[in-house]
């Protein structure tokens, strides 16, 4: 396991009022994480740069991923093809959101985490409760177009 933990530097208040819910679940959430991912070198990062957190970041963070959600939701509401170029666009805005606060995300890993989202129920839910039924499944497949896409795009692929 890491020698480094996730911890934030919020008190209890600020806590429930960033994270919601989620702060009441906190220490079982987070070792969850650790039990999962502890000896990857995302958890070491996560761990790094969350601790340097205050409110006004975890209010951007926040901010950030609903207007990710609100393009899901709305491009779900307009028909829109998961394998599109929209709905592209929107994987790679999740993608780069995560990579920014979190940790560098792989387009692999990208694909591979977005069948959580179809498999787990709590990571569904993180999906769907601000989006749409279905979303998990469309978001997979928007997700592991825009890495064959990213893949196509590459200069490895043009050899």
């Amino acid at each position: 396991m890491s020698d480094k933990k996730i911890q934030s530097p919020l008190n209890d208040a600020d806590k429930r009022e960033v994270w919601g819910e989620w702060a009441e679940k906190e220490e079982q959430h987070l070792r969850e994480v650790e039990q999962r991912w502890g000896d990857s070198d995302a958890y070491s990062q996560t761990a790094k740069r969350v601790a340097r957190y205050g409110k006004r970041e975890w209010e951007q963070i926040n901010d950030d991923n609903a207007t990710i959600e609100a393009r899901i939701r709305d491009l779900m509401d307009a028909g829109a093809d998961p394998e599109g170029e929209a709905a592209m666009d929107v994987a790679e805005a999740q993608r780069t959101h995560v990579s920014r606060w979190f940790y560098d995300m792989s387009h692999e890993f990208h694909v591979l985490k977005s069948q959580l989202y179809v498999d787990d129920p709590r990571y569904r839910a993180g999906i769907e409760d601000n989006t749409r039924p279905g979303a998990a499944e469309w978001l997979r497949a928007a997700i592991t177009a825009n890495a064959a896409r990213a893949a196509a795009a590459s200069p490895e692929s043009r050899r």
